[in-house]
């Protein structure tokens, strides 16, 4: 998990424990002092004070939400030779052809996002039943991560690969 993104739940977590405890409070009958303080506090409290206090928790919890939002790599990716350009698109579909074609592998899926300092690279792999998972992961990164790699050097890439096997249940004629 990135930093950003466990910055970002830490928050929300926090918040959420804190509007728990208080509905915890709001409807137990001991606590009800401190629910009719609160309530009496916030009615003498300015009124612009508590619509700016109001707007900035919105504010706040939209700039976290708008943060948990992927970003998709460039279009054009920089090589690290000067003028020359790779199309994000032909990364994906390279990557995508050479892990269909590693033994057991049924289906492959590529994602791409990130920046231009670093890059998520997600595959989603469908393998045979009949493959063992290690001998698969083995053979994408060292033949087809091997190579797409190098093409990405002045960026760090970090891979995150899935594994699901297809169900075997028979598939219905219409």
């Amino acid at each position: 998990m990135s930093d950003r993104t466990a910055a970002n739940r830490t928050v929300l977590a926090l918040t959420g424990l804190a509007l728990l405890t208080a509905g915890i409070a709001a409807t137990r009958q001991a606590d009800d002092r401190i629910v009719t303080a609160a309530v009496r506090h916030l009615q003498q409290a300015d009124h612009r004070l508590l619509l700016a206090a109001g707007c900035a928790g919105l504010a706040a919890a939209l700039a976290l939400l708008a943060a948990q939002i992927p970003r998709p790599a460039p279009r054009r990716l920089d090589l690290s030779a000067p003028g020359c350009r790779l199309d994000r698109r032909a990364v994906r579909h390279a990557t995508q052809v050479g892990c269909a074609a590693v033994p057991g592998v049924l289906r492959a899926r590529c994602r791409l996002t990130g920046n231009r300092r670093t890059m998520q690279m997600s595959l989603t792999l469908t393998v045979d039943s009949t493959a063992h998972p290690g001998d698969v992961l083995t053979a994408v990164s060292d033949s087809v991560l091997a190579q797409i790699t190098p093409l990405l050097t002045p960026r760090r890439l970090h891979t995150r690969i899935r594994l699901r096997v297809p169900s075997p249940r028979s598939r219905r004629a219409l």
